[in-house]
């Protein structure tokens, strides 16, 4: 028989599978998931009239995605070289992106004044989904940052404003209005197209938020839901699948932390090129 040691790995394999079916996996126990998503206080501060000043999990996941795009700009510029190393040449790949595949791909105008925006808001969502992806080391529970639904508002809230913004200062506000409906139009038609640009104008700031936050939900709510099936079902055969079948939604998670950040950011400089190219 040829290479015998390939049968003898099969059958203990076979039997390691078989004595996890059957040991008892412990007593059952109860995990909710809608725990992950509950707004957790780590330091109760006094309320500034309706708002609350309190520092949740959100907040510091917030702070530490700051802080590690402060951390790293600040090592990029001091430790520029003519022959980049690895470290250096992934933040050049990053701003080439930003630059070039997101800013420089849809904007006709306005790229130098607007890439600061648009690359820092890529490089922040980005940070802020990877940080997200790792539990921090006080509470009981670890909360992606844009998972809520408020972060992801107030960053599509700042796009909102800077689009109309960018619109207004290049085309004036009477021409950047009127713009919304073709000149050459009935008045009745006219007005209902305006009517309904600003309608469309106001779910793109919806849109924006809540495409963000789903898609970031929706990943944490997974691994949350694996997790309480671990705990719930008393076998080690079907916990050792679950956290099998996590690690690879975990590198599923990387790239959507990835592509919905690059999603945001070339949005965002779709609805400011569009803007300032109303007439294009």
């Amino acid at each position: 028989m040829k290479h015998p040691w390939r049968w003898i790995v099969g059958l203990l394999v076979l039997a390691f599978l078989i004595l996890l079916a059957v040991l008892p996996g412990g007593a059952k126990e109860e995990f909710e998931v809608a725990s992950e998503f509950q707004r957790e206080v780590l330091i109760k501060l006094p309320s500034i009239g309706p708002f609350d000043m309190s520092v949740t999990k959100t907040v510091a996941y917030l702070w530490i995605s700051v802080a590690i795009v402060v951390v790293i700009a600040i090592i990029v510029s001091r430790t520029l070289k003519v022959h980049p190393g690895r470290f250096q040449y992934s933040m050049e790949v990053i701003y080439e992106l930003a630059r070039d595949g997101i800013v420089g791909s849809v904007m006709k105008s306005g790229k130098a004044t607007w890439f600061p925006y648009i690359g820092g808001v890529f490089v922040f969502i980005l940070v802020s989904n990877l940080v997200g992806l790792f539990p921090l080391p006080f509470g009981e529970h670890h909360q992606v940052a844009t998972a809520n639904l408020n972060v992801t508002l107030m960053l599509a809230f700042f796009t909102f404003v800077f689009t109309h913004y960018a619109g207004v200062r290049k085309n004036g506000a009477v021409h950047y209005m009127r713009a919304w409906a073709p000149a050459g139009a009935p008045p009745v038609l006219k007005q209902m197209i305006w009517f309904i640009h600003v309608v469309s104008e106001i779910f793109r700031l919806v849109s924006l938020s809540v495409r963000l936050f789903a898609n970031m939900v929706a990943g944490h709510a997974i691994f949350a839901v694996f997790f309480a099936m671990a705990l719930i079902f008393q076998s080690y055969l079907v916990g050792l699948a679950l956290q099998g079948a996590s690690v690879l939604i975990y590198m599923f998670e990387l790239f959507v932390a990835f592509i919905q950040a690059f999603i945001f950011a070339i949005l965002s400089a779709v609805y400011i090129g569009g803007a300032l190219d109303q007439d294009h």
